[in-house]
């Protein structure tokens, strides 16, 4: 039986042209700053994001890990939307590692603007509550579906964090998808934050790290946590090597994988399983209502070789990539539409 996997963009794997870019890649020890690919790739990435430096790590996870941590300690707190990858995902590390309280907001497919946080903010004024020392968001949102930060409102929310010294961090594992969806510059998009993680083991389809992106003496300090950690690795620029190819090469692509999921989510709204708002998908990640538990149409998708991710009680995750063809969605699609749950 075929299988067609739409768990996940992270399930792509290195084609044959990026696995030679990485066979042949110059390498040294990163931890001394002499792994010249390891370099380079930093170097792209301060070219991409418009930052002073950038730092590879081994994942996005690590990525967001590590300015928690430069600004975390004792009565600080963080603000970020009650459904974000830091909160859902990254197993407490910004509360039992860095030692903040999250202070997390409701708020519609988890995009943030100024007067929600301004409701939240705390200051040292008030000695009972832990001062607000940095506001996150997540572009694109995952489990908002995928969704893309307006850049009025990041625009708004940096000048907001300015204003009140505190700062601004992009999550931005998706941040070329968003990118390409709103027909704007990485750049573009950076300019309104103080740091950015992007991933390149997601839709670019590298098979390993992360990029964090800052002011200079920021990833300096960011060095020494990513030692403290376990990032410090050392001929790195094999697995870096993966990420300037796709850097290079993947960026466009991005774009079949949001129309794939445009036909994905009008399939899903001519079967009978679930329903979907398709003017809400805005990139590679469908996320439908179903009509009945989630996990029985999980089963039954699974059973003729569809594979998706059960995101909720009533809520099935679909993510297209890469290595899903043409042909794969088509098929799929079909699949779709026949299905009876």
């Amino acid at each position: 039986m075929k299988i067609y996997d739409f768990r996940s963009d992270t399930i792509t794997k290195p084609s044959d042209a990026m696995r030679k870019a990485m066979y042949e890649a110059e390498v040294g020890d990163n931890v001394y700053g002499e792994d010249v690919t390891v370099n380079k790739l930093q170097d792209m990435a301060c070219e991409i994001t418009g930052k002073e430096a950038a730092l590879f790590v081994s994942s996005g996870t690590m990525g967001n890990l590590i300015p928690l941590m430069i600004l975390g300690g004792y009565r600080k707190s963080l603000i970020t939307d009650t459904e974000s990858h830091i909160v859902h995902y990254e197993l407490s590390g910004v509360a039992s590692i860095a030692s903040l309280m999250p202070v997390t907001i409701e708020a519609e497919k988890g995009i943030l603007n100024k007067d929600l946080v301004s409701k939240v903010i705390a200051t040292n004024e008030d000695y009972s509550m832990s001062n607000t020392v940095m506001i996150s968001v997540e572009n694109t949102h995952n489990r908002g579906g995928g969704i893309c930060y307006p850049i009025e409102t990041l625009k708004e929310l940096f000048k907001f964090s300015k204003e009140n010294d505190i700062h601004f961090h992009i999550d931005g594992a998706r941040i070329f998808n968003a990118s390409v969806a709103q027909k704007i510059s990485v750049k573009e998009i950076t300019k309104y934050t103080d740091t950015v993680t992007f991933c390149l083991s997601k839709g670019l389809g590298a098979p390993i790290g992360s990029v964090l992106c800052g002011p200079k003496e920021f990833i300096e300090e960011a060095m020494s946590i990513r030692k403290l950690i376990g990032g410090g690795l050392r001929q790195s620029g094999i697995v870096a090597a993966g990420g300037i190819y796709a850097l290079e090469n993947h960026i466009a692509d991005l774009e079949i994988d949001h129309k794939n999921a445009k036909d994905i989510a009008n399939a899903i709204n001519e079967g009978s399983f679930a329903k979907i708002n398709v003017a809400d998908v805005e990139t590679n990640i469908v996320i439908c209502d179903t009509f009945d538990d989630a996990q029985v149409a999980y089963e039954k998708f699974k059973s003729v070789g569809v594979r998706t991710i059960v995101f909720g009680k009533k809520k099935l995750r679909f993510v297209t990539h890469r290595d899903l063809t043409s042909s794969d969605v088509k098929e799929t699609c079909e699949i779709i539409k026949s299905l009876k749950v």
